[in-house]
């Protein structure tokens, strides 16, 4: 509609527009629908709008409670509508190595080469997983619901005194694991285990390689029995 509206009246303030409907005055030459649709939905709007020249105009940020504008909620809304990546803060924000973080990442998007994807894309893919040798592999399976992967982890959180959140029968989805062990632990310590669970599964996924590269054998357990 903007468009349909002469130059010179484009210039107008919101209060001489809106006196006395001026601004539909201004609507000039042939309305397309699109013109009409905008005018209803501008009329609408207008229609419960009462000025008040006595008062001074106030600029008022809507993103905010207070309605004063700040340069953080203005870079929020930048973010407004945007997906979240709810684990960022357990693989970034921990004590890990850089390579190891980013094998997380890796695992919460799913592109880990275990046979699952692998075979999708028609490539050499282990029958079985490498480790148990029971069922296919994928990287849940792999880091948190494999009975080795499991052993390791009950083995390496006791050594912490954190058995207690180590996976059960029931943990098959490696991340939501993760989140609520996380969870479980006090703010003092968390960012301590997260790194620990990163360095974990790094662990497995490299010894993973191991036994499907250079049939290596099952020792990574016993490491962590004193």
């Amino acid at each position: 509609m903007f468009g349909a509206i002469a130059t010179r009246a484009r210039k107008r303030t919101v209060y001489a527009a809106i006196t006395g409907g001026q601004w539909i005055s201004d609507i000039k030459g042939a309305l397309s629908l699109q013109v009409l649709i905008e005018y209803l939905q501008l009329w609408e709007l207008l229609s419960n709008v009462e000025l008040q020249p006595e008062l001074e105009d106030v600029h008022v940020w809507k993103f905010t409670n207070s309605g004063v504008y700040s340069t953080k909620s203005a870079y929020e809304v930048l973010f407004i509508g945007a997906i979240q990546f709810d684990p960022w803060e357990r693989i970034w924000k921990s004590w890990a190595p850089g390579k190891c973080k980013f094998f997380l990442w890796l695992v919460a998007h799913n592109r880990c080469w275990t046979a699952d994807r692998l075979a999708k894309r028609g490539l050499n893919h282990p029958p079985k997983c490498p480790l148990c040798d029971q069922v296919d592999e994928t990287i849940d399976h792999l880091l948190v619901s494999c009975v080795f992967t499991r052993q390791f982890w009950f083995n390496m959180l006791q050594q912490f005194g954190l058995q207690a959140i180590a996976p059960q029968l029931e943990d098959h989805c490696f991340m939501d694991w993760w989140a609520g062990a996380s969870s479980r632990v006090s703010e003092e310590i968390k960012k301590g285990v997260n790194s620990i669970i990163i360095l974990g599964a790094w662990l497995i996924w490299k010894h993973r390689n191991v036994c499907v590269f250079d049939g290596g054998l099952l020792m990574l357990i016993k490491s962590f029995q004193f």
